[in-house]
């Protein structure tokens, strides 16, 4: 009996162990947290293709008598012309003619632009051969402009006067100081030299180094400003006299010229397609301080005349213009107005004599 409970008792051990081999033990799980990084989306940037834009302007003048005088030549009994201080010459070569101005402007690219003006004057006198009138002819001013940055840009400009007398100038144009609606908005620097020359080619030319300083700005009320101040030390081919005895010859000089207009717009009526508005501007135009008086004498020797070094003249421009937008890109506009100034009398310690002269224009602007 004990052999055999032996026995079973060491059956049941292996068997124990037997199945103690077969146990798999199941593995773990452990949950994982998945983050999910986004990318961020980038969006590209598609810088605009550059696109040429431009405009042309069309504008048709006419400019009447100033007032209580013209350009009447007077005649003597003889039929001859009396002498010039016997003549009505209050604002002569200006009463009784039009301008045909014509403007246009294009970006060519990003960095170059190019604009024009083109005004031509006619006499509008019946009977010119009694009326002294100097505005015939046609005045041509073309501007190149390249922006180097942001700051600095070259402009070259070439005239082509009434009397075809010709100029050529070059800039290189600092913009120093620029604030949008502040009391001054801009501020810009402009070395430069200048070269003019008379229709023959001939010796009296004039040569320039100097610097203008442009300006801009907003007044209360509405108003804006604007000008410039031109610093120009000349250098001519031809002497000038300083004295009135015609002694005391100069081949140089320094002149500077303050230019400073005021402008308002009061607008009386608009809709999408239509405006009329009047318009205010006034100003020195310009103020002149010269290093000399200068004299010159008429061709029989008669007469000797002075050109004071400080003039100016002081103005007054009002109109009433009224506006309609065909298109987006093509507008018309007719006005009439006049300018109140003194025409003549100059001089700083004489200027005087105001007087009004009325105007009336027509004109278009179509822009590409």
């Amino acid at each position: 009996m004990k052999k055999l409970a032996l026995f079973l008792g060491s059956l049941l051990v292996v068997g124990t162990a037997v199945q103690a081999k077969e146990v798999v033990v199941a593995p773990v799980e452990v949950s994982k947290e998945i983050i999910v990084v986004a990318e961020p989306v980038v969006e590209e940037v598609v810088a605009p293709v550059f696109k040429p834009t431009g405009y042309v302007g069309v504008q048709y003048r006419a400019y009447g008598e100033t007032e209580g005088h013209g350009d009447k030549i007077v005649r003597d009994a003889n039929g001859k012309d009396a002498p010039d201080d016997n003549q009505d010459t209050w604002n002569r070569g200006a009463n009784n003619y039009s301008r045909l101005e014509t403007t246009f402007g294009v970006q060519a690219t990003e960095n170059f632009k190019l604009e024009g003006r083109i005004r031509d004057y006619n006499n509008l006198e019946s009977n010119g051969d009694s009326h002294k009138n100097s505005k015939n002819g046609t005045e041509t001013r073309l501007r190149a402009y390249y922006q180097h940055n942001d700051w600095f840009t070259s402009r070259v400009q070439y005239r082509d006067e009434e009397d075809d007398s010709q100029n050529l100038e070059y800039q290189a144009r600092f913009t120093v100081y620029k604030n949008e609606g502040a009391l001054l908005s801009k501020l810009l620097l402009a070395p430069k030299v200048y070269h003019s020359f008379p229709e023959d080619g001939g010796s009296d030319y004039m040569n320039t180094i100097g610097m203008d300083i442009e300006y801009a700005g907003n007044l209360p009320l509405g108003f804006t400003w604007d000008g410039t101040i031109y610093l120009n030390q000349n250098f001519y081919g031809q002497d000038f006299y300083t004295n009135a005895d015609l002694t005391d010859n100069k081949d140089k000089d320094f002149v500077a010229e303050w230019e400073i207009y005021l402008y308002r717009t009061f607008a009386l009526y608009s809709t999408d397609n239509y405006a009329i508005d009047f318009n205010f501007e006034g100003g020195y135009d310009p103020y002149k301080f010269g290093q000399y008086d200068k004299y010159t004498q008429n061709e029989a020797k008669t007469k000797v005349s002075k050109s004071a070094k400080t003039t100016y003249s002081l103005y007054t421009l009002l109109t009433l213009d009224a506006e309609y937008k065909v298109t987006e890109n093509f507008a018309v506009n007719a006005g009439v107005g006049a300018e109140y100034r003194n025409w003549n009398i100059t001089a700083q310690d004489a200027a005087s004599h105001w007087r009004w002269q009325p105007l009336a224009y027509v004109g278009m602007k179509a822009t590409f």
